[in-house]
């Protein structure tokens, strides 16, 4: 069949030439936008040169080389020993389906294999294996083998060793353990069924439209997305709701890479998504998203149990059949999270989410099957007011049910639609305006043309000129230097798109995992769970070591005095008086200049030893400048605790750091410390801790947040709850609520913060300064604001937040996954604070420098 279809040898290697030029063009797209992963640009890279090779080989060889290639990635990607023990482990699996024994015996055997690397999985019993093997071979195995087990039953579909082979280890896998459920048949009889040309040329579109779709979702990442509990007004909700479900797009880009990729391999898949932003009904959205999930439910679940309760009626048969897809589908759901993430959710917004969208994927299939139409993929052809209709509201009931799944608890979704009845100024007309273009866009009727025969169209319709041109595109644009003076805005985004980083709430929760574990990681986004998978696993909060006191006051937690562990690799030492310092004495001896320095993680050090820290090293180049004889010595003393916020710092001041006596005291925070403020706030309110100052607590007040403490039932509106005081029912405010209240209140519950900094400061006789430091990151976009802000409260301001700038950043940090600077990071910071002091010994009231008082070192 291949022969009589093969094209005519000039024109099959201009075919791939052209592809292999297309394939060159999207690698260097992947390399300026820093898509996925740098191991996924290398496996795209042996794809590419894979491709040429195997495009040239007979037909008979190809398969073969295929599944060899496919094998090849596995120690590229997890290194030799975690590849090796990926393969041996997928041979055992694959065994088994092929025991000479009747299906239900290979089944039990593959449960109880299942049963085990689930034990494995974890962690409860040792392994010669890393934790990493565990999402590739769960992705290339744990529905591919129901699959694979149907074919070999009831299928006839071709078999060979090299076939299963390159099914089950298949190219590119490795890289992405959210892979396509790939049907068995479906992917051996499409191999090169058709002219290869064409197969070649849809696998290019489809490759170009999957870089497309991961650029916007890290556009929508990176500048749409809001925390649900900083919603503040009706535009803000639009755009939450808008942006939650766009972050659908990474799935879509990763599936069309993938199957493009294939493509070039000869495997002529159908598409896995079709134009679902744009379906009419719940039943043609569940039709048209991941096609091959759908597909992979109505082979295994929804024909078979159909058929077993048609006795009972064709619409009993509909109704019962379509639930059981939607409930298995949740289960497998929090099943592969298992895998991929280990944890498995089963929280309640799962149970809303999958169950209303079952009962309206329902409700529209008994409407059609009441009044049937043809139903096609292919929309009807011009604009349509009726579909425009039923496609926006399709929409946007879709946009909220998928802003209940990614909530993290119903309560707190129930909780963000206060905002509703608040819009902002001109967000009427925003909402209006968007729905007007979003009833346009909507009503047209669009089509994608996927057909793998040669085009007779004009050159410039040709199905070749358009990934081409849209690659050379992207390569432009990658490139920011061009444009840059005439369009310095859209530079600046580009730059930011070519960056992979986390966002701004993602962010935080980093921020927040260094000192406490973080609960729920099926909940992290993709980025956030990427970044914490890398962590060394020895890494864990500073609230679960020997190093941490829980107290019962407003401070929540800090050091433990005396104390020696291991904390990131690293010796952390905590002195008698609970900072992480060299033991001084309370007094302060004569002659002596003190600088005490508050703080959070980087101040503390962490993932540098003792003595490395900024605060050691500047003590030492102080004292190395005062000329010998001289009475004068500096002593720099380290407050630093991990996780603090600035009202920790507040509360640091005054439970240790005064009775120091010290001259100068330095405030140091990010630019989002207001953030860790309403963090700090909440803990104490949920633990029924006294705010110790009477200003912010009536800040707090004023605000209107009430308790919340554990007892009573969580009600999220204020009338509500009064109402059931009123009937002697205990109820308290939700978190996500009074989150919400406080987060509106942040900038207030900042200023007064600082304000009282600087006053209680200078009643203890010191001068206050703000350090602006942030981790090993570029400087921060609310910096210059900060340093306003921070002057305005009366601060010396030491800024230090574009220190990173221009530097090599990955040499100074303490993990490729973890911004903290590393010994010579906490070096530069140092040297740069060293001369600040020299600029600024006046201001600071400290002793005359002398005449030559040296340079640090770099």
């Amino acid at each position: 069949m291949i022969s009589a279809l093969a094209p005519e040898r000039p024109r099959r290697l201009a075919a791939i030439a052209l592809a292999s030029v297309q394939l060159v063009l999207a690698l260097l797209v992947v390399r300026e936008f820093h898509i996925e992963s740098q191991t996924f640009f290398r496996i795209l890279s042996l794809a590419a040169g894979g491709f040429v090779v195997h495009a040239l080989l007979p037909v008979r060889f190809r398969l073969p080389f295929f599944a060899a290639l496919s094998i090849a990635t596995l120690p590229l990607a997890l290194g030799p020993r975690d590849g090796l023990f990926v393969l041996v482990l997928g041979l055992v699996l694959i065994g088994i389906c092929h025991l000479p024994v009747r299906l239900v015996v290979r089944v039990a055997l593959l449960v109880g294999v299942g049963a085990l690397f689930a034990v494995w999985r974890m962690e409860l019993l040792p392994a010669p294996w890393s934790a990493v093997i565990w999402p590739v071979l769960a992705s290339m195995f744990m529905f591919r083998l129901a699959l694979y087990l149907y074919t070999l039953k009831y299928d006839d579909a071709p078999r060979s060793p090299s076939r299963t082979l390159a099914y089950f280890f298949m190219l590119p896998n490795v890289c992405f353990p959210l892979y396509p459920v790939i049907d068995y048949a479906t992917f051996a009889r499409t191999h090169y069924d058709r002219e290869e040309t064409g197969i070649y040329q849809t696998g290019m579109r489809w490759i170009v439209r999957g870089l497309i779709h991961l650029i916007l979702y890290r556009f929508v990442y990176l500048y749409l997305t809001v925390v649900p509990t900083q919603l503040t007004t009706l535009g803000d909700l639009v755009q939450f709701l808008l942006a939650t479900f766009l972050l659908y797009l990474r799935v879509s880009g990763q599936f069309h890479l993938i199957t493009g990729l294939l493509h070039l391999y000869g495997f002529r898949l159908p598409e896995t998504h079709h134009l679902y932003f744009l379906a009419p009904s719940f039943t043609d959205f569940w039709r048209r998203i991941n096609i091959y999930w759908k597909d992979f439910m109505m082979k295994l679940v929804y024909m078979p149990s159909f058929f077993r309760l048609r006795r009972r009626g064709n619409r009993t048969a509909l109704i019962g059949a379509t639930v059981l897809v939607f409930l298995v589908t949740w289960i497998l759901h929090s099943y592969q999270w298992f895998w991929l993430r280990g944890g498995f959710p089963l929280a309640f917004q799962d149970v809303l989410f999958w169950g209303l969208l079952g009962a309206l994927v329902v409700i529209g299939s008994l409407r059609e099957t009441a009044r049937p139409r043809q139903r096609t993929l292919a929309p009807e052809s011009g604009w349509s007011l009726s579909r425009a209709l039923r496609v926006t509201a399709t929409f946007t009931v879709i946009c909220v049910l998928w802003s209940l799944w990614s909530a993290d608890s119903v309560t707190g979704w129930l909780t963000m639609w206060m905002v509703a009845g608040n819009p902002a100024p001109g967000d009427l007309w925003k909402v209006a305006v968007l729905a007007a273009v979003g009833l346009l866009f909507a009503g047209k009727a669009w089509a994608i043309r996927e057909t793998d025969a040669p085009s007779p169209a004009p050159w410039y319709r040709h199905p070749v000129v358009h990934p081409t041109a849209a690659l050379a595109g992207l390569l432009v644009l990658g490139i920011p230097a061009l444009y840059a003076d005439r369009s310095p805005g859209l530079a600046e985004r580009v730059i930011g798109l070519q960056t992979s980083t986390l966002n701004a709430a993602d962010a935080a929760l980093k921020h927040k995992g260094y000192y406490e574990k973080l609960d729920n990681p099926s909940r992290m986004s993709a980025q956030l769970w990427a970044t914490e998978s890398q962590r060394p696993p020895n890494w864990v909060g500073l609230a679960y070591t020997k190093a941490y006191r829980k107290r019962n006051d407003f401070f929540i937690g800090d050091l433990a005095p005396g104390v020696r562990i291991d904390f990131m690799d690293k010796p952390l030492t905590v002195n008698r008086w609970g900072m992480r310092d060299r033991d001084v004495a309370l007094e302060k001896p004569p002659g002596t200049v003190r600088i005490a320095v508050l703080g959070p993680s980087h101040v503390m050090g962490a993932g540098v030893a003792d003595g490395e820290t900024f605060s050691d090293l500047l003590e030492d180049l102080l004292n190395r400048q005062v000329p010998s004889g001289s009475s004068t010595r500096y002593e720099v003393l380290n407050f630093g605790v991990a996780g603090t916020a600035m009202t920790h710092q507040l509360m640091m001041l005054h439970d240790r750091a005064r009775q120091f006596r010290p001259d100068v005291v330095f405030v140091t925070d990010e630019t989002q410390f207001a953030g860790h403020i309403v963090s700090h706030l909440l803990e104490a309110l949920s633990r029924r801790v006294p705010i110790p100052f009477p200003g912010l607590d009536s800040l707090v007040r004023e605000v209107g947040v009430e308790a919340l403490g554990d007892s009573g039932v969580a009600v999220p509106f204020q009338v509500v709850r009064r109402a059931l005081g009123g009937m002697g029912i205990a109820t308290r405010m939700p978190w996500a609520e009074g989150e919400r209240k406080l987060r509106m209140a942040a900038d207030s519950l900042a200023a007064w913060t600082q304000r009282q900094l600087v006053h209680d400061v200078r009643e203890a006789g010191a001068v206050p300064v703000f350090l602006g430091l942030t981790n090993v990151v570029d400087e921060p976009p609310r910096a210059a604001r900060t340093v306003r802000e921070a002057a305005t409260a009366g601060f010396l301001v030491f800024d230090l937040y574009g220190l990173w700038e221009g530097r090599d950043k990955p040499a100074l940090r303490i993990h490729v996954t973890d911004d903290h600077p590393n010994a010579a990071g906490h070096r530069v910071i140092a040297n740069r604070l060293f001369e600040l002091i020299q600029l600024h010994r006046a201001e600071l009231r400290l002793p005359a420098a002398p005449a030559d008082h040296g340079n640090p070192a770099p």
